[in-house]
């Protein structure tokens, strides 16, 4: 019974014509400008020669590119640059839909992904060195986008980090170079592009709108209507006049536990751009993960009970993880996953089945209510 958790693939492919340049605002604008920021050859040249045998693993890579570093800042600016030398966009996986299901590691292993994995790398990186960082998934619009065009769904992931009580936006993908037609084919060739690394938040939403408006970084976000209609990013800045704090909702975001970030993402990104895809994502993972944590209380609970039947002749009784507590568990978090696909019960696509979810939960949960009586 037991599932795995399957997160929808993000990816945007980058055309060398698509590279996204910092724009000029118009100084009475009420935003922050950021100074653009050139790349330190000396971290640079450092993250270029990392030994081979150290990049396998992801702990000694971390290590080992700290050296070099004077500041978080430098940690940030040299783990982006070591990903940007040695991470291919992984064109076939791209257009075959095989990605890689390993995490970090796979990324490392492979030495090629999509965006989820540029992103997810980089985060383990940061979390590993104390920085934090925030793994986002949103809109983007790459090089065959046309203005006004709908959003199907979460198309890119990019991350955020926090250094020097500020917020810095990174895309790993776009910074590490780009792909076009080459003999027939799609090719990838390695060329950075620091314009998408600690980028400013006005210049970042030209191409990049987040499925939660707090992650834009903006007290006047963008709404998902200016993004479409609009390429220049002053004038989706100007279209933009409600009042939002993001700082006081992603602090209140941050004081909550887990599980209820993952709902608090999927009501903020519902209530945004009502994608279905992208709020049933959010609550199918969760979903999942309640149901593997029920089954895993429900699975020790029997291997118990069968242990105790033999062990006492056909006649059971409480013992090890075959009590009220355990099973009482089972029966709390099969309720919760329940609950959650109730609400997308007739939600499915290639990589979900909601209902398909929600039957087996209901299964589990009415076996391990029977389970209960005989403990009574």
């Amino acid at each position: 019974m037991r599932s795995s958790v399957l997160l929808s693939v993000l990816f945007v492919l980058v055309f060398e014509s698509a590279t996204a340049t910092r724009a000029n605002f118009d100084t009475s604008a009420p935003y922050i400008k950021r100074a653009a920021d050139t790349i330190d050859t000396r971290l640079y040249n450092y993250a270029k020669n990392t030994p081979p045998d150290i990049a396998q693993d992801i702990d000694k890579l971390v290590d080992y590119l700290k050296q070099a570093a004077n500041s978080k800042k430098d940690i940030a600016k040299i783990f982006s640059y070591w990903i940007m030398q040695n991470i291919s966009y992984d064109i076939e996986g791209f257009l075959n839909g095989n990605f890689n299901t390993e995490g970090p590691e796979g990324t490392l292993k492979r030495k090629i992904g999509v965006c989820q994995d540029y992103s997810e790398l980089f985060k383990a990186m940061c979390d590993r060195a104390g920085i934090k960082c925030y793994f986002i998934a949103g809109y983007a619009k790459a090089f065959d986008y046309m203005p006004g065009s709908p959003f199907k769904k979460a198309n890119h992931a990019w991350n955020i980090i926090w250094l020097d009580n500020t917020y810095y936006l990174m895309d790993l993908t776009w910074s590490s170079g780009y792909v076009q037609f080459a003999d027939n084919n799609l090719r990838y060739f390695l060329k950075p592009d620091i314009s998408h690394l600690l980028a400013a938040p006005e210049a970042f939403v030209e191409k990049h709108l987040p499925t939660d408006p707090k992650w834009q970084l903006l007290n006047y976000p963008v709404s998902m209507d200016a993004f479409m209609r609009f390429s220049n990013p002053k004038d989706m800045l100007h279209d933009s006049s409600r009042y939002y704090s993001f700082k006081d909702t992603i602090a209140t975001f941050e004081s909550l536990d887990k599980d209820a970030r993952e709902i608090q993402s999927a009501n903020a990104a519902y209530n945004f751009y009502p994608i279905q895809s992208d709020f049933a994502y959010h609550y199918y993972n969760l979903a999942v993960t309640y149901s593997n944590t029920a089954t895993d209380y429900y699975n020790a609970a029997v291997s118990s009970y069968n242990k105790s039947a033999t062990d006492n002749g056909g006649m059971p009784v409480a013992s090890g993880a075959y009590n009220k507590t355990g099973v009482n568990n089972a029966i709390n978090y099969y309720s919760k996953a329940v609950k959650l696909l109730m609400k997308i019960r007739n939600y499915a696509d290639d990589n979900i089945n909601a209902g398909e979810l929600l039957e087996k939960c209901n299964t589990g949960l009415n076996d391990s209510n029977e389970m209960m009586k005989t403990l009574k």
